[in-house]
């Protein structure tokens, strides 16, 4: 173990050791906050290491975490010798959630840990940040870059739940106020190119969410939830482009310009999301309308019509095929649409079986 480890390693077993012995009225203290930092910046990546002790510490961490954030206050008296004093606004406000968010999100992923995080009531605090989160971010242009890194990070926290947990999202009435406010932040985040990957988290969870709540008021025609679908639509539509092709006197498909910055870091929400999405169509009945509308179909067929078939690899095609099958199987229309732009060729050309199949039904 290299120095530093070795201190770093120190500090998490002092810290380890110190924040449970903590009382009630200490909770304020600033070494208490330097602690949990350390806590917080060990578990972001060693949650594989000590898990006993980790496990221990999270009913403090979730008690400590939540007495700050009702409170709210500015932290006072921060030493210097404490390492605390910065223009840091989650540092100067004793924001101890985003310190412990990405730990949390490694923790959902595990059972153990994700049990006592949901027993100690994290997921309502957790949902309850992520509202305060997105009320400064859209509340103060050129808010803190953190800002935005603690929204993705606790989408990837609601995404473990939302696979491991889905009971908790239906029982916890929590998720209907996020639900909600997934649907009015897509609309309003997608045409700002610079949130892109939020975006992306915004989008995959809120499809994934909607599956488990589709019968619940806020999803049931509302406008919002109309709003928040074409916003999808747009966003996993526009994707893919088709491009000159040094190789060959052809096209290929390739990620859009305005996708490639981001799209390490969206791909596997990209996919994921298609088969959401995929998996949305026959709970919302009105959705293939609004695909109708964005004139999607006829978009796609052009572009896999445009390209060559080696470009397409089969992950993507499998995408496609998983959302398109939906679509002709819930809508008559947008069948209709999908064989007047050659989708039989197209779908042959591809090795889109399922789709040949559902096209050829009469």
């Amino acid at each position: 173990m290299c120095i530093l480890a070795h201190c770093v390693f120190h500090l998490f077993l002092s810290s380890a050791y110190f924040c449970p012995q903590v009382k009630e009225e200490e909770l304020q203290d600033p070494f208490v906050f330097a602690s949990v930092r350390i806590l917080g910046a060990w578990m972001a990546e060693e949650t594989s290491s000590l898990k006993q002790e980790i496990c221990e510490l999270l009913p403090f961490l979730v008690r400590y975490a939540k007495k700050l954030f009702k409170e709210g206050g500015p932290a006072e008296n921060l030493p210097q010798t404490a390492g605390l004093v910065s223009s840091d606004s989650s540092i100067l406000t004793q924001d101890a959630l985003r310190f412990l968010l990405p730990g949390f999100c490694h923790l959902t992923a595990e059972d153990r840990p994700r049990d006592i995080l949901i027993s100690e009531g994290a997921p309502a605090l957790l949902c309850d940040y992520f509202l305060q989160q997105w009320g400064v971010l859209t509340s103060q242009p050129g808010s803190p870059t953190s800002t935005e890194m603690s929204l993705q990070t606790l989408c990837g926290i609601f995404l473990n739940l939302v696979v491991t947990a889905p009971n908790l999202i239906r029982q916890e009435k929590t998720f209907s106020s996020l639900m909600d406010t997934l649907l009015k932040s897509l609309p309003f985040l997608l045409p700002q190119k610079d949130h892109l990957v939020l975006a992306a988290n915004i989008a995959t969870l809120g499809l994934m969410m909607a599956r488990i709540l589709s019968s619940s008021a806020v999803l049931q025609k509302t406008g919002s939830a109309k709003e928040f679908f074409r916003a999808t639509i747009c966003f996993f539509s526009q994707a893919h482009t088709a491009q000159a092709d040094p190789g060959s006197h052809g096209l290929a498909l390739a990620v859009s310009p305005a996708y490639v910055s981001a799209w390490d870091d969206i791909h596997e929400l990209w996919f994921l999301g298609m088969q959401a999405l995929a998996s949305c169509v026959p709970l919302f009945p009105w959705l293939p309308q609004a695909v109708l509308q964005a004139q999607w179909l006829e978009e796609l067929s052009e572009l896999l019509t445009r390209v060559t078939a080696a470009s397409v690899d089969f992950e993507l095609i499998a995408a496609f095929q998983g959302v398109l099958v939906e679509l002709a199987k819930a809508s008559e229309p947008c069948r209709e649409v999908i064989l007047s732009h050659h989708g039989e060729e197209w779908a042959n050309l591809y090795g889109m079986a399922a789709l040949e199949q559902c096209l050829s039904k009469q």
